[in-house]
């Protein structure tokens, strides 16, 4: 095992990627919990990803790709995988133009919100639903974002993908796709993105997006540490409201709280433990069943241990 480590650290020294020994997860999350990872690794490109993994299978070593942090929650005992920041995948611009039609490319780890803003402000329309979502283009595909009969997935033309070891590009009719899943695979890390968008009015699609951002402002939490919507809507409801109707707003575990403005929103007051949010889960589950016969499933993915 001494020699299969030096392997890994040779190859951060000779390529110079940015590694952290021992980082708290709770400063890599929305939520602003988490407990210790053994170390962060930066990679810079497509090639220099790929060699990494490829090391840590070699080594059997488990990994564990963030981007913005969003829609997870990591366990107050930390992780012991390595953790893969996508952070410098951070291209995005028009590739190709077809008339009515325009191709842009963006990497994983851009802000969607960078994209979804630039797309808008030069009259490309597909993306402005998207407008408010927190995190990277790489987790809204792998969670298929989506709001306001929008969906990230819709306007996908291609994706480019390290599964098992090897580049692959997947046209999006290959990609088994729905509600909250972009349809990849458990370990495939998603690199880039080609969008198929189309050209139209500037100033509408800008006051379409305004008028989106506007209520989302006024209906959920933006200001404040989450994960994101906790529980997947159950099919012609919404969560929110069955977690409303049954009198949960501001229902509260330690410093977990079930927001007050979005019930599908559990909000860090400040201190929030791993376990808090678990066990605010667990009681906003059964009282749910409980009152509406309706089984609330996870949409925030949890990683860790207790």
């Amino acid at each position: 095992m001494t020699e299969q480590k030096s392997l890994l650290n040779e190859f951060i020294e000779e390529f110079h990627i940015q590694c952290y020994r021992g980082v708290m997860m709770r400063d890599y999350t929305s939520l602003r919990i988490g407990g210790e990872a053994p170390c962060l690794l930066v990679p810079d490109d497509a090639m220099g990803l790929k060699s990494l993994v490829d090391i840590l299978r070699v080594e059997d070593r488990g990994y564990l790709i963030i981007g913005g942090g969003t829609n997870m929650l990591i366990k107050d005992g930390g992780v012991d995988e390595v953790v893969i920041s996508l952070k410098n995948f951070g291209t995005h611009q028009i590739v190709r133009d077809d008339g009515d039609d325009v191709v842009y490319f963006a990497q994983a780890g851009v802000s969607l919100q960078a994209v979804v803003r630039e797309t808008i402000n030069k009259g490309l329309t597909g993306m402005e639903g998207l407008i408010g979502i927190p995190g990277t283009v790489g987790g809204a595909l792998f969670g298929n974002a989506g709001a306001y009969g929008y969906q990230i997935m819709d306007v996908v033309e291609k994706v480019t993908i390290l599964r098992e070891g090897v580049l692959r590009i997947f046209n999006r009719e290959e990609l088994y796709y729905g509600y909250r899943t972009g349809g990849f695979l458990e370990g495939d890390v998603v690199l880039g993105v080609h969008l198929l968008l189309r050209k139209g009015d500037s100033e509408e699609i800008k006051k379409a997006a305004q008028g989106y951002l506007r209520e989302k402002k006024k209906t959920q939490p933006l200001g404040e540490p989450s994960a994101g919507c906790v529980f997947k809507n159950p099919e012609g409801v919404s969560a929110g409201r069955l977690i409303e109707e049954s009198g949960l707003k501001g229902m509260r575990v330690g410093d977990i709280e079930v927001s007050r403005v979005h019930a599908n929103f559990f909000i860090n007051k400040g201190r929030g433990s791993s376990q808090d949010f678990i066990r605010l889960m667990d009681m906003v589950r059964e009282k749910v069943l409980s009152d509406h016969g309706v089984v609330l499933e996870p949409e925030i993915r949890i990683y860790g241990k207790d």
